[in-house]
């Protein structure tokens, strides 16, 4: 990509961000127009094509792009900093929503690149995709407090299943327009009350 993109004051790299994170989110690759990522963030194609090289070079800053967004708000959120599961669930969302009021399209893109199939991207994708939640796992199972669960919860089915959950939630949630983080913290809030009640032990369980 072109460093003069930089170089734009940072309300319209924003603009322009969020414009790409919407129409590569809501189109698989091939048909995202490059055309209407111009027109959503009010630059001509002829100008976007000068920042960026070609839409694959676009299409993979937004990837490097969410990524490192991401790790810095969850370390602004202090999400790894406690042993209690579900505080991290907890802390994970409200940086996640954060992250959505000034990118609503990010998490939705990240979601939409996982399933992407272009030959061009889609291994680089998917093998960085793995190993992000590979050393994200890693990191939970190695600071979680086992002792709070209930006896004979098996951890590695348990995580995979509210994975799985939070992100069918996320799929439905982003095929509705427009996306309101605040009624999705809200939603998935309640969710993990309910998987906490369900996982860990009661007072009167502890020591049974």
């Amino acid at each position: 990509m072109n460093d003069k993109f930089f170089q734009l004051p940072a309300q319209k790299q924003k603009r322009i961000l969020n414009a790409a994170y919407k129409v590569f989110a809501q189109s698989p690759y091939k048909k995202a127009s490059m055309s209407l990522i111009a027109y959503e963030s009010g630059v001509s194609k002829s100008l976007l094509f000068y920042y960026f090289k070609n839409k694959q070079d676009l299409y993979l800053y937004l990837w490097i792009q969410a990524i490192e967004m991401t790790r810095k708000t969850i370390q602004a959120y202090k999400t790894l900093e406690t042993d209690d599961f579900f505080e991290m669930l907890r802390r994970s969302l409200r940086s996640k929503c954060a992250l959505m009021k000034e990118h609503p399209y990010l998490y939705a893109f990240s979601l939409q690149a996982y399933y992407e199939t272009e030959p061009s991207i889609q291994n680089l994708i998917q093998d960085q995709f793995h190993m992000l939640s590979q050393s994200s796992e890693a990191i939970v199972f190695e600071r979680i407090d086992r002792t709070r669960f209930r006896k004979k919860i098996d951890l590695r089915k348990m995580y995979q299943e509210i994975l799985y959950a939070m992100d069918g939630y996320m799929l439905s949630q982003f095929r509705s327009d427009p996306i309101v983080p605040n009624k999705i913290e809200k939603e998935i809030m309640d969710l993990i009350e309910f998987w906490e009640t369900i996982y860990y032990q009661k007072e009167n369980e502890n020591g049974a």
